[in-house]
This record gives C-alpha cells, structure tokens and sequence, in this order.
C-alpha cells in the first residue's frame, strides 16, 4: 500500500508532491476502470489540494495497474474479494490522514473545480457529515440533495456518491455499519453521528455529476433494500419504537413489492433480516429517545414537504 497515512497532496499528474493536503477523496472502485480514471483525473483538478486513495472492491478489469500506472501517488487499497461499498469506504477512511474525506463512488465526477472547496466550507464546528448537490446525469439534469430538500429538525437521509466525511467523527462511531453491504448505509450513519452530537448538512456547493444508468432495476437493491429496513429498525429504534416502526416497514415494503411486482427479493430480503435477528448476526444498539424521534420528525417533514408539491 504506497502512501497510506499520508496528508500530502497529489500534483495533477497524479505524483505524490511536498504540499500538506486539505482533504482526501477516496474513490470506490469495482470494475469501471475508465470512469475511476476519469474520477480521479477531476478530482485532480480541485482548487484545494488533495489526496486520493482508490479502495478497489476485487475488481478484475485491470483497475489497478491502470490507476498505479496513471496517476503514480495514488494509495492503492485492495480486496481480493468483493466485500462491498460500505467495507471499502471504511478502509479507506482508516487509511486516510486528513481531518475531512470524500468517500465518493467511482462514477462521481467533480465536474466543477470549485465542488470541494465549497464542501470543505460547510464543515462547521459540529457538523460530521457534509451531503453534496448532485446529478443523475444519465437520467436527468435535475439537481439533488440541495438545501431546499432539508426539513425539519435535521438531516439524515443523504446519498453517499456525494458526500464528505469528518474523519474522527465517523470512526468513532464505528464508520458504516458493513454488514448492510449498501442500501440504507447513509442514514443509519447519520443516526449514529447525530447521536454523539454530530449534525448532517447539504453544502451549498456545484453539483457531482453522478454516472448512475437510467432506469436502474436489478435484485439486489430490493433485497437489501428490504433487508436493511428491518435490520436498522431493529438495532436503533428505542424499545418504544420497535413494534411500530417494524409493522410500518414490513407494510411499505409489501406495498411496495406488490404495486411493482418484485416480491421475490422483497421477501427474501424479509426473511434474512430474521434469520440475522435470530441468529445473532446483529443486536439492539439503539439510539437515545430524543435523537430518534428528531429523526422520525425530519422524516414526517420531508413526507409532508413531497405531498405540499
């Protein structure tokens, strides 16, 4: 692993150079060779300096002599074995040595060189997580994850592909919870750092341009989707909150499955949730009353916010 632990920044070439870095960028990579190439190429041309460590999710396309050969300073992490979003972003994290991290995805592009340090900006003294504006350009020019999509008594449901991090802050909770793989990795982060203290903020910043395909549909993400609802009710809902907070995903995630017709992954994604509960794979680690129904209110706001439109 060249460079792990360091502050210094890259040059725009990609060579390791003498200039403390303001922040690092950690790109999660899994088989898209020329779009992390292309990722880290922009986030080269930030206005602050950075470093960039690729956490490379056992990708077989040749990612990573590609990136060593290209961009030289890179801190290159490896798995041998695909062991998903949230395990790479953790790793990369661990290795990083700023204050603040980008763990982005290796389809965000900081199109616009002002992106991070507008970021970096909203970083206030009790902010943890700093969500980002961005752009599902391959579906649509809207932006998302602005300031207007915040409601009530805080935020909580950012979207990882941009997003920025306070180091110490999300290590000491523990960074993102593993065994969800992704799907619902964000807000259970956000819970746990408000928790401690921490707030999340949308930054007032240019938008990432997020490569995601259209009409994205497949297995997975209605299984752990459904899976992770059920597993974050359980760990980190108070007592008082389990029952009703468990009938009122179970309910959505049917209704969801039947309007859609994708009950297949919907139930399997039910009954793992059991057996992770019965078995012990997870326990309760719930969250205190006060920071819970916070989050529950910003939840009823933003319902009610989407039904006002």
């Amino acid at each position: 692993m060249n460079g792990v632990g360091t502050k210094l920044a890259l040059s725009r070439d990609g060579l390791l150079g003498t200039t403390p870095a303001a922040a690092t960028v950690v790109f999660t990579a899994h088989n898209r060779r020329d779009m992390v190439l292309e990722a880290i190429a922009l986030a080269l041309e930030q206005t602050v300096p950075i470093h960039v460590i690729v956490a490379d999710d056992a990708s077989s396309d040749g990612t990573e002599a590609a990136v060593r050969a290209a961009f030289p300073g890179v801190t290159y992490l490896r798995s041998d074995v695909s062991r998903g979003p949230c395990y790479q972003r953790n790793r990369g994290l661990e290795a990083a040595a700023t204050e603040f991290v980008f763990p982005l995805d290796d389809d965000s592009m900081l199109i616009c060189s002002r992106s991070l340090e507008q970021a970096l900006a909203a970083f206030g003294e009790d902010v943890g997580v700093v969500a980002m504006p961005y752009r599902n350009v391959l579906q649509s020019e809207t932006v998302l994850q602005t300031r207007e999509h915040a409601h009530g008594p805080g935020f909580f449901d950012f979207v990882a592909c941009s997003h920025g991090l306070r180091r110490e802050a999300a290590l000491d909770v523990g960074g993102y919870f593993e065994p969800f793989f992704y799907m619902g990795e964000e807000t259970d982060l956000a819970l746990r750092l408000a928790d401690r203290g921490w707030r999340t903020v949308i930054a007032a910043s240019e938008p990432i341009d997020h490569l995601q395909p259209p009409a994205r549909r497949s297995y997975a993400p209605d299984f752990y989707g459904r899976r992770n609802d059920v597993l974050f009710v359980w760990m980190r809902s108070p007592s008082q909150h389990v029952l009703q907070e468990l009938a009122r995903v179970i309910v959505r995630g049917m209704r969801f499955a039947i309007l859609t017709g994708r009950k297949r992954a919907t139930i399997d994604g039910f009954l793992a949730a059991l057996r992770a509960i019965i078995t012990r794979e997870v326990s309760r680690a719930p969250v205190s009353l006060e920071t819970y129904s916070r989050f529950t209110a910003a939840r009823a706001a933003v319902k009610r916010a989407l039904i006002q439109r």
